[in-house]
């Protein structure tokens, strides 16, 4: 039997208890963080040929392997948490999708061909740094000449106008003025290509907290990334950053909890996700990012 670390073993009973709740958050018709996420992914899908095997990693309820499936290409979904790939085996009959889904550890499983795209939705808060740079080099591996990943991250430069514990946290860190610096670079910069490498360039030595402020996920430690961290990991890692989508739009504080603001709040997140999905100046207000990266064939 596989020894999980203590953060594997928290973020495993984590979801095996939470399948449910995450298939109903997924089918909000007026805001889903999940279906703001795929949209991301279909930006990057159109440079990726139909029919290609494409592998979303920590699938959990199969919606985005379906969706890719359902657009033309060749779809698999990996799991560790069984119930989830229950539900997403249900989902695939409801929607009459041919999406292959597998339990297991993405470290165990055995690729079936090259991959023209990895996805990772909501998946390397929840491994470490060591962790995420050996997911990186098995995409990298695994991935066609030509092939993209699109990894979602929650995004630590929310941290500045959230105004809550991970405010109080990050002042207790001495991060703010490093924070608030990236901020600046994404808000001033004139084009996308302009920002990434402004963020390349970008001088971080953010420290990374022990545990995070309580939230509703059971789990002591789910990292956080600002864009500049995350484009640098990837980098490292023989890939190209071409992208970086704003992911859950905030127009209004978090901790408002009016329910007429909280609906009118998931009604401005939903128009941003259809409309305005490549306005990157919108990062420093939304709580998550999905960033796009190519491999580079002379790593």
């Amino acid at each position: 039997m596989k020894k999980y670390s203590k953060q594997q073993s928290q973020t495993k009973k984590f979801f095996r208890s939470y399948a449910d709740e995450w298939q109903s958050k997924a089918a909000d018709d007026v805001y889903s963080v999940i279906n703001d996420r795929h949209t991301a992914v279909f930006e990057t899908l159109k440079k990726i040929k139909k029919g290609s095997a494409v592998l979303d990693v920590g699938c959990g309820a199969g919606h985005l392997a379906i969706d890719l499936d359902l657009k033309g290409y060749n779809a698999i979904g990996v799991d560790f948490a069984d119930e989830m790939i229950q539900l997403a085996n249900a989902n695939k009959k409801n929607k009459k999708s041919k999406a292959n889904f597998y339990n297991s550890s993405i470290y165990d499983f055995d690729i079936p061909r090259n991959i023209s795209l990895f996805t990772a939705m909501g998946f390397i808060e929840y491994v470490s740094q060591d962790e995420l740079k050996k997911i990186l080099k098995f995409f990298y591996k695994n991935l066609s000449d030509t092939g993209y990943i699109s990894i979602g991250s929650r995004n630590r430069l929310f941290n500045l106008c959230s105004f809550n514990s991970f405010t109080i946290q990050e002042i207790e860190l001495n991060t703010i003025q490093n924070l608030l610096e990236e901020n600046i670079i994404i808000s001033n910069s004139k084009s996308k290509d302009q920002m990434i490498m402004n963020l390349r360039s970008h001088e971080n030595s953010l420290s990374h907290p022990e545990y995070h402020p309580t939230t509703k996920i059971d789990v002591e430690k789910r990292y956080q990334y600002t864009p500049s961290e995350l484009i640098k990991v990837i980098e490292r890692e023989g890939f190209v950053v071409e992208n970086i989508f704003p992911i859950h739009f905030h127009a209004f504080n978090p901790n408002i909890s009016e329910i007429e603001l909280l609906n009118h709040r998931k009604r401005i997140s939903g128009l941003i996700s259809d409309s305005y999905q490549n306005q990157f100046k919108l990062i420093p207000n939304s709580s998550a990012f999905v960033i796009e990266a190519k491999k580079k064939c002379s790593k």
